[in-house]
């Protein structure tokens, strides 16, 4: 019964994480500034919602607590400094790669139950099916990402670095505040 509830334990692990990508896809979605990528990243975090569900509900059936640490969406644990550099400095390419390794790092907590076999039948086929659905979902943030990005124009980065170093220059005591207002939409 031990080895049992070891496993059960590490079902409980793999639901925090799965919540932790939602949260991710969730805050992408929320910093992103073209339509198109707030809508996939957006289904991108439901589609971690409904598998979280799905593994919160075996666990209740079962009599087990589903742990609930660390399980807040959206930009509550987020300062005002992160939501500050997110807007300032939001790179798609790598808000969907951040997004992508935490997928692949969830399909290696679920290789490692299925490849135990300690769980019930019906709990390791529910299993099999989220780490398909995951790997096909890795798939499409891929081809989102050859389709939708384009990479930036070597004129345009070099106009943005000459931009940033005419900042540094101009500020006082190095100081890069410029003084100039984010506008913030409302959270």
């Amino acid at each position: 019964m031990k080895k049992k509830y070891a496993d059960f334990n590490k079902l409980n692990r793999l639901l925090v994480a799965s919540f932790e990508a939602e949260k991710l896809y969730y805050n992408a979605a929320q910093d992103a500034n073209a339509t198109h990528l707030k809508r996939f990243l957006n289904y991108m975090a439901t589609e971690r919602n409904r598998m979280s569900h799905d593994i919160s509900n075996e666990l209740h059936s079962r009599g087990i607590e589903p742990l609930k640490e660390d399980s807040e969406k959206g930009n509550i644990d987020r300062t005002w400094h992160e939501i500050k550099e997110a807007l300032e400095k939001f790179n798609a390419t790598v808000i969907l790669n951040q997004c992508i390794a935490r997928d692949l790092n969830n399909i290696k907590r679920y290789d490692e139950l299925l490849e135990r076999k300690e769980l019930p039948d019906d709990i390791l086929s529910l299993l099999e099916k989220q780490k398909q659905k995951l790997q096909w979902y890795i798939k499409q943030s891929e081809q989102h990402k050859e389709t939708h990005f384009e990479p930036e124009p070597q004129q345009a980065v070099e106009e943005k670095e000459h931009d940033k170093d005419s900042k540094k220059n101009n500020s006082k005591d190095g100081d890069e505040d410029t003084g100039r207002i984010i506008p913030l939409k409302a959270m």
